[in-house]
Order: structure tokens, then sequence, then C-alpha cells
């Protein structure tokens, strides 16, 4: 059922995430002259053609000037991408500006830019999440990580994945459990003696069976060949509760990523091959004493990515919301499984025999129909001309943003101008 404009108005200060009330906003000049009729005249103009066109008038020692003025925007970037979207005007190329008393009949939801991306050949996805929304852009030619761009809580973040899910709290604590990492030494030898003391020469990283016993390296090696499942990690039964409702209002605690651990150090293409080797050695043997693989049944799920990018593993990673790199490393993923055609889909030594589902909806560059208009109970939006015209309960209409809509969830807005991904948000004014 449909509500009144000001019940709308409570319900999205209560439950959006779109932050306090604007103080100053942004507007488009489009032009200043000094005759009030004139100024009237082209205002009149602009609304008739769908702009929400206002004239502000200021008095200075040259006398009075009359500025029209268009739209109240929450943020630059979506005043700039709308300004360079108008014609110009007698002449006047409209510009954003910062402005205060904007009329408060004039855009009563002001668009705010949250993202946008040049649109090529990815694959876009929306996925809800718990108070807020995610993107999903993956390229698929060649196959790549997707990057994810999360807006939650008023704060924008970013990182890579073939998959992640967001949890309501983390099983157990992010930093693992100390390991004993091999140290290789790469000391340079000296200009003045080439061939290096034998003394001197770097210790090759040892193997995961040096210490143990060889019985049961045996039967690792009997047993559990390159991408075989051992024993699920102990402790983290019961990771699928953990799952957070895409529809919650509260931020996830953590988060399941399924994705890329280079096998290089960030200075790879610095480094020398002796140096990419130690690195690779040490990456594997902690892997694969958190997950009680062997160094070999770990380093047989590498793969190449191809291009300039360092060869590296699929681990199932748990993290804070940050997903930075300090998240454990609880099971990895076997790229010979699905890498191809999606990313890898077979997970080995994981407390999960697969990656948890997460909703998402692709979308598509062909915009509705007139028939299908997009939005909610309490507005709608359809394309106008190269411009997102939004319609609230009452009637009120007016160009909001840039692009052809393309989806909502009656929060967010993703619209398309030709080339360009936009996504865009609502601040009450």
């Amino acid at each position: 059922m449909r509500t009144a404009l000001g019940r709308v108005v409570v319900a999205c200060v209560a439950a959006v995430w779109l932050g306090t009330a604007l103080g100053i906003s942004y507007t488009v000049q489009v032009i200043a002259v000094s005759d009030q009729a004139s100024a009237l005249s082209i205002s009149r103009d602009l609304l008739r053609d769908g702009y929400p066109a206002y004239v502000v008038r200021s008095t200075g020692a040259q006398g009075d000037v009359f500025r029209v003025r268009v739209g109240a925007f929450a943020n630059r970037g979506a005043a700039l991408r709308y300004a360079e979207s108008m014609p110009e005007v007698g002449g006047s190329r409209p510009i954003p500006a910062l402005a205060e008393a904007i009329p408060q009949g004039i855009m009563p939801l002001a668009p705010r830019l949250l993202w946008q991306q040049r649109w090529e050949t990815q694959d876009v996805r929306v996925l809800p999440w718990p108070a807020g929304l995610a993107l999903r852009v993956q390229s698929v030619d060649p196959l790549r990580q997707a990057l994810y761009v999360v807006f939650q809580d008023g704060v924008e973040r970013r990182f890579e994945a073939w998959a992640a899910v967001p949890l309501v709290a983390l099983p157990e604590p992010l930093q693992p459990e100390e390991v004993d990492v091999p140290i290789v030494d790469l000391t340079v030898p000296p200009d003045d003696d080439p061939e290096g003391d034998p003394s001197d020469e770097p210790t090759p990283a040892p193997t995961d069976t040096d210490d143990a016993d060889p019985d049961a390296a045996a039967d690792v090696a009997d047993d559990a060949p390159a991408g075989a499942v051992d024993e699920a990690v102990e402790g983290l039964a019961g990771l699928e509760e953990w799952v957070a409702d895409p529809h919650q209002e509260e931020s996830e605690a953590g988060l399941l990523l399924l994705r890329d651990r280079w096998l290089w150090p960030p200075s790879w293409s610095d480094d020398s091959a002796e140096v990419r080797t130690a690195f690779r050695a040490s990456l594997v043997t902690i892997i694969s004493r958190e997950l009680e693989l062997s160094d070999e049944t770990v380093d047989a799920l590498s793969y190449e990515p191809g291009g300039t990018l360092p060869p590296a593993l699929v681990v199932l990673d748990l993290s804070d919301p940050s997903a930075r790199d300090a998240g454990r490393v609880v099971g990895l993923g076997d790229p010979s499984a699905g890498l191809a055609t999606h990313g890898p889909d077979a997970l080995v030594a994981a407390p999960l025999e697969a990656m948890p589902s997460w909703p998402a909806e692709r979308v598509q560059r062909e915009p509705p129909t007139s028939d299908q208009d997009l939005g909610g109970a309490d507005w709608t939006v359809t394309a106008d001309g190269g411009f997102v015209r939004i319609t609230l309960v009452d009637g009120a209409t007016w160009r909001a943003g840039v692009g052809t809509p393309l989806w909502t969830d009656g929060r967010f807005v993703v619209a398309w101008d030709g080339e360009t991904l936009l996504l865009y948000d609502f601040v009450v004014r």
C-alpha cells in the first residue's frame, strides 16, 4: 500500500543509511542575468523540460543579479554529472555550485552519486547487504576476481574476491596461531667474492615432513592426492550459522571470502627469482600448517592467472569487514573446478562443502519497457531523455539524475548513461 510523502520521509530517515540531513547542498548554476523577467522565463522553460529550476536574487555593487539554478544534490559528483548532461542556456555552460537555502520544494529527495565506472563487458550484479548494498563487478574476458563495492552505514569500502558472504559474527579470532615458518637466507655475496662461500649459501626451505613422523607423511602421500579433502578445520563447525540475513539492518561483523592469495611478495616486479621462490615456500608452509595439509598438496592447488599477475592460491578466508589480508585461512579453492567459467567452486580442507550462496541480481543493459516502471510503493523512476525521472506518490516529479534507470530496490538506483554505470541513493531534504 502506498503511503503519504510525510510517512515516506520518516521511513527514509529511520531506516536508510543516508546520514544526517543536509545543511549545505550542491546545485547547478545555469546562468546569471541582470533582468528578472528573463531569469523567470528561462526558469519556466527549464521546468517544462523536467528540470527542477528556481531563481535566486543577489544584490551587489553593480546591482541585482538573478541566478537561474537547477536542483539540489547531496554531493558534488551528482551535481557535476547533471550539469555536464544539461544543454547550454543563453551561451552559458551549467556548472555545479554550493548553495544554501535551496527552496524546500525543489527535489525533496536529493540524489547522491555513490559510484561510477565505465561499463564494457563486465558482469555486474547487485547484492543485498546488511544495512546497505553491494555491487559485484567482474571481468569475464579474461576471467578475473570480482570487485566488490560495499555501501554500508554511510561508508564505502572495496575489495576483490571470487565470492563474498557477510557474517553476523566471526566464529574464531582472526589472528592465526603462531607457526614455525622457514626463513631462507637470500644474502647476495659481496662483489669481491663472486663465487661466494659455500657455507653462506641459502638454506633450502625444509619440507613439511622434515621433523614429522615419516610413516604419517607416507599416509598423507598415499591417501591425500592434490585437491583431496583431509579433515575439516576443527573449531569451525556450524559456520553456516554465522551467515548474515541479507536484509538485516545491522552491519556484518566479518566476511567469508573466497579470493586469490598471491604467491609472490607485493614488490615481486622488482624482486629476484630467489626472493619470489622463498616467499612462495614460506607462504605455502604457513597455509599448509594452518590446514594440516602437506606442502605438496597446497602447492599443487596453485594456478597461473595469466597476463601480468603472479601465481596464486585461492583461499577461503575469514576476515573482518575491512577484508584486509589479516584474515585466517580456513580452506582452499580448487582452481581446476569451475575457474575457467565463473570461479572456483570446489573447496579443499574447509569447514564447508561449498561457498554459501548469496542472493545477487544481474544488471541488464536493456532498460525496462514503458510499462515496467522501476521503484517501490513510495516512488518510481523512469527514463526521460537521458535522465532518471523520479515520481513520488503525491504526483511530484522531476529529473533527478543522469542516465537510464536499469535497477532499483526502492533505496538505490542503478543507471547507465551509454558508457558509464552509475549508482545513486537519495537524501531526504
